[in-house]
């Protein structure tokens, strides 16, 4: 059988395929958003971080609004975060439905110093994923 450039690229991306669907549909559960949303506020990015929270309901007109609160909040996160050292771990230490899609999560958020704090937030299953509820 002779390798050709077209028969490498066709064998990897079959061998890639299992790896991205498994990287999109984990990246879709509670914890992997919670950690998500630390990591986006870790590194400052606002826009990212707006990618974990639930705005499904929210207008145009609201957006500009939201957008602004999270750019405050991330902001102060981020100065939390680096006074303590940086973000160490972030784990999901109890999940508690509430209703349909819906979902209380106790969060446990280790800093570098080795200081930690818990934290409660409530979560919503939107069509792409679990999602943080504002």
């Amino acid at each position: 059988m002779a390798f050709t450039r077209r028969t490498c690229l066709a064998w990897g991306a079959a061998a890639l395929a299992p790896l991205a669907l498994s990287a999109c549909l984990g990246a879709s559960g509670p914890e992997a958003t919670v950690r998500g949303f630390y990591d986006a506020v870790n590194a400052g990015d606002v826009d990212k971080a707006m990618t974990f929270l639930a705005l499904e309901q929210v207008s145009a007109n609201e957006m500009i609004l939201v957008k602004g609160k999270v750019q405050m909040a991330v902001g102060v996160s981020k100065q939390k975060i680096d006074a303590n050292g940086g973000l160490g771990s972030v784990k999901v230490l109890e999940e508690s439905p509430q209703g349909d899609n819906q979902l209380r999560v106790k969060v446990q958020v280790q800093f570098k110093n080795g200081k930690s704090e818990t934290e409660q937030m409530h979560l919503l299953k939107e069509q792409d994923g679990w999602k943080i509820k504002l």
